[in-house]
């Protein structure tokens, strides 16, 4: 009986450990550069020329040419497994590249990814009538976030209507007539 709970415990362990991991893999994450931050990087780019970072956000776009695919990609904060949580106001959009197909329909906008990229350089284009710099991010690993789908617990919330309010208490005083 000690074996089995020592077992166990030893499942339940694991489980917490590999809930607060990242989905990047190891290989992935040595491969980043923790001492380089998204705000710096924006502030002084040509210092930081071929440095991989995390990032993540939401898709705003997917721009496929023969040269591979480009995401635009709003910047989204991230959590310690390195979900995108919210926006991130500051530090705008970015692009992320590969020489992959990356499939429209699968990568379309509102999806949410998380990436490791190398940054290459800053890349001037027209965002409604301004021309931004978009920063430009070659893709190491690349995890699309399934969609969130919510299931409410109590069906009928936030309204409860019940049909018939009163008769469940008559003559028995169950909720439901006596022939059901």
């Amino acid at each position: 009986m000690k074996k089995l709970w020592s077992v166990f415990g030893l499942l339940i362990l694991t489980g917490f450990l590999t809930a607060c991991g990242s989905v990047l893999s190891k290989d992935a994450q040595y491969s980043v550069n923790y001492e380089v931050d998204y705000a710096q990087l924006k502030a002084a780019p040509e210092r930081y020329v071929g440095k991989t970072i995390i990032l993540g956000g939401l898709i705003l776009a997917n721009e496929i040419s023969d040269a591979g695919t480009t995401l635009e990609i709003l910047k989204y904060t991230l959590d310690k497994r390195d979900e995108p949580q919210d926006p991130d106001e500051v530090n705008g959009r970015f692009l992320a590249r590969t020489s992959q197909l990356l499939d429209p329909s699968i990568y379309k906008e509102g999806k949410r990814v998380t990436l490791t990229g190398t940054f290459r350089t800053i890349e001037v284009k027209p965002l409604q009538k301004a021309n931004y710099p978009y920063p430009v991010f070659e893709i190491g690993e690349l995890y699309l976030w399934p969609e969130v789908r919510y299931q409410r617990a109590y069906p009928y919330y936030p309204y409860y209507y019940d049909p018939f309010p009163y008769w469940h208490r008559y003559p028995y005083g169950h909720r439901y007539p006596y022939w059901w």
